[in-house]
């Protein structure tokens, strides 16, 4: 029985692709569009075409935060309001604790969820998937994953929990398909939908 839901931010809940993709120009010359998504496929700290220092990835960071505006929130304000009433909500992701939480603020979305597991808590999201269970007697077959992302997929795959891919974030639906999530999904109402599914 699913008790969970664990949420990525960027391409699931923050729209954040172009303005993260724009911020990497920078800091990486001749970036391509195919290099950033694949920078994606695995944990993007430990990209191999895409790496900074951390004094980089504070100043990318800073300047992703000035360019977060409310309308890089998807409108999945119902779609948290009511899965909230039926499990623990919680994010884990590549942007810093803080980062988040002031972005949730432009949607009012902060209070759906029990805790951010950010990038100030940890850059490995396997071992904040294990920060969860061990934090709130969680077991992995009582969590899903929603994420947008191989990378995030196959890093669930490694505490052997499953995944809800969302098909409107960094990755399309083919590259999601090779992480053989439960469902990929093209809207909030089919996110619903599959969480209704998969949770009994």
């Amino acid at each position: 029985m699913i008790k969970a839901i664990i949420f990525d931010f960027d391409g699931v809940i923050g729209d954040t692709y172009q303005n993260n993709f724009e911020l990497f120009k920078p800091f990486i010359q001749n970036i391509s569009e195919q290099d950033f998504k694949d920078n994606h496929n695995g944990n993007i700290f430990e990209g191999k075409k895409i790496t900074l220092t951390p004094e980089q990835w504070e100043k990318y960071f800073a300047n992703q935060k000035k360019l977060f505006t409310k309308t890089n929130l998807f409108p999945l304000k119902r779609v948290l309001a009511r899965l909230s009433k039926n499990f623990q909500l919680f994010i884990i992701s590549s942007t810093p604790d803080a980062s988040i939480k002031y972005f949730l603020k432009y949607g009012a979305l902060n209070r759906f969820f029990e805790k951010i597991f950010g990038a100030t808590t940890c850059t490995s999201k396997f071992k904040k998937f294990q920060m969860i269970f061990e934090q709130y007697g969680l077991g992995p077959e009582e969590c899903l994953f929603v994420t947008d992302t191989l990378g995030d997929i196959l890093e669930a795959k490694k505490v052997k929990m499953r995944t809800i891919a969302v098909a409107w974030g960094y990755h399309e639906k083919e590259l999601l398909a090779r992480g053989n999530p439960l469902a990929i999904v093209c809207s909030g109402k089919e996110l619903l939908e599959s969480i209704k599914k998969y949770s009994g």
